[in-house]
């Protein structure tokens, strides 16, 4: 069986950054190695305690669209499962709503940019935005037919 696949984007939501594996095992083996040089040498301990609290830091938040369902931090929706999608383009969002009554809403302004001028920054998150809602309506279509597909 093949590992699934999971296209990457970042995105801000609300809930703790994603730890991969690779990170907790540099994180925990970079604590050990920081608690042994604190009991040689307290300084040097103490600094080195930086380095695993800036590794879980600075690790990414991201919304993971795999073939079946999206991952987007404690979030989890099944697109087969989803009964109605509506994409409002004024207020830059795409809601999903499960069969259960969950709401999943991904929204314009939670994608980051590198731009640094308002007119750049509103255009890469706008396009950032319809990529990944376009991208996700086509996985719901093809995994559930007789969800309801609206725009506003």
């Amino acid at each position: 069986m093949t590992p699934t696949e999971f296209a990457l984007f970042k995105y801000q939501h609300a809930d703790r950054a994603d730890v991969s594996p690779g990170r907790l095992r540099f994180i925990y083996v970079s604590l050990a190695v920081a608690v042994v040089a604190g009991l040689v040498t307290f300084g040097i301990g103490a600094v080195l305690l930086l380095v695993p609290a800036l590794a879980y830091l600075m690790a990414g938040k991201f919304l993971k669209l795999g073939p079946r369902y999206l991952l987007c931090g404690k979030s989890i929706v099944y697109y087969a499962n989803v009964k109605r999608v509506v994409q409002s383009t004024a207020k830059g969002s795409l809601q999903l709503q499960s069969t259960n009554g969950q709401m999943f809403v991904l929204e314009r302004d939670k994608f980051p940019t590198g731009a640094r001028k308002a007119d750049k920054i509103a255009k890469n998150k706008a396009a950032k935005f319809d990529k990944v809602s376009a991208k996700i309506i086509e996985k719901v279509r093809k995994a559930n037919g007789d969800a309801d597909v609206s725009g506003a």
